[in-house]
């Protein structure tokens, strides 16, 4: 990292492929589907924030609280719509992982029986041309949960693929919209890189 043609070149590519992009979004993506799968939700202390160490030993940083709870505090402060906007403000501090967090852990709070032993998980259908490119499932007790795979192959497209939500209203999670029946990706993810709906 002392080689400076090295870093500059580096960062011309990541900057050229979008791969922070990218990676930003798998993150997020994992991060949803850990918290909203069947089994136990398992947060290692520090990774409420984008996480760019490696494994042990060099995980076992001390974690920076006091800037996380400024963080949090920030997304918080107000309804759905200004915490997600401060989130998105907060990109490079990690403020999309942290909203997505925050978020997620207060409706495993609010409904349990969606993440108790006895929920229910069912695939949810995916169509189109890009319907690899995405993960789709339903927990009994009223929570979808929609996100993306293999972002780079997406190419910043979804070209009209489709996921078919349970019957009644879902309102998602991080941006407060609401969406029913047969919803484009494009409009489902357009807000936020991931989504999880709550049934009304």
């Amino acid at each position: 990292l002392s080689d400076r043609w090295f870093v500059d070149d580096l960062s011309a590519f990541l900057a050229d492929y979008g791969v922070v992009e990218a990676g930003r979004a798998n993150s997020l993506a994992q991060t949803a589907l850990l918290l909203t799968c069947p089994g136990v939700a398992d947060l290692y202390q520090g990774t409420e924030l984008w996480e760019h160490s490696l494994v042990d030993p060099d995980n076992r940083r001390p974690v920076d609280y006091s800037l996380r709870r400024t963080l949090l505090a920030k997304l918080t402060g107000a309804g759905v719509g200004a915490g997600l906007a401060e989130a998105l403000a907060l990109g490079p501090e990690g403020g999309p992982k942290l909203w997505l967090v925050h978020r997620l852990l207060r409706l495993r709070r609010e409904r349990p029986e969606a993440f108790s032993l006895e929920s229910g998980y069912r695939a949810l259908a995916v169509d189109g041309p890009k319907a690899d490119h995405a993960v789709a499932f339903c927990r009994t007790g009223g929570v979808v949960a929609v996100v993306p795979r293999l972002v780079v192959g997406l190419g910043g497209d979804w070209a009209g693929t489709t996921v078919g939500l349970p019957e009644g209203g879902w309102t998602d999670v991080f941006t407060g919209n609401t969406f029913g029946g047969s919803v484009a990706l494009a409009d489902l993810l357009a807000g936020f890189p991931v989504a999880v709906l709550a049934g009304r």
